[in-house]
């Protein structure tokens, strides 16, 4: 048997290609997604049960990772370079770390993790960080190291 011509290979491709973009049609053809709000609740939560064992499905809620830092000195800092990584409630909701502590956070997200934060910035970013109301010595916010402990190598792979 003869390999066919790549003009003719050529202008099967032409054809099936055609014929595809028949078939799917123009972009203004096809209905328009249905919004957010017109649909309809989530169904209730199913389960399956096997073994002596139930299985239920759950909804979460997640919190809002749209918010920003709040107000103070190097706000502006802080909101430009850190949240392009992680929510502002990523470091809202630290334990009290010391002055130390935070410069050995800020430089592991600098060196480990390559967050793009200039070093003219970070002076800035640690003077926000250890002068925000959840730091102060005494305020409680589920720390379990007290301000003074050495901080331990984060060695979780995480990225925050």
């Amino acid at each position: 048997m003869k390999a066919p011509s790549i003009g003719t290979l050529a202008f099967g491709a032409v054809g099936f290609t055609a014929i595809a973009l028949i078939a799917i049609g123009a972009p203004h053809d096809r209905p328009p997604p249905t919004p957010i709000e017109s649909r309809s609740p989530p169904p209730a939560p199913s389960s399956a049960s096997a073994g002596g064992f139930t299985l239920v499905s759950q909804s979460v809620d997640l919190p809002d990772e749209d918010a920003t830092y709040p107000d103070g000195p190097h706000a502006d800092v802080i909101n430009a370079n850190c949240t392009s990584c992680h929510s502002a409630s990523m470091a809202l909701t630290q334990p009290v770390l010391s002055e130390d502590q935070w410069k050995a956070t800020v430089a592991k997200m600098r060196d480990t993790y390559h967050a793009p934060v200039p070093a003219s910035a970070v002076a800035d970013i640690i003077a926000y960080l250890t002068a925000m109301p959840s730091q102060k010595v005494g305020q409680s916010n589920g720390a379990s190291k007290s301000p003074g402990e050495p901080m331990t190598e984060d060695k979780s792979g995480g990225t925050g």
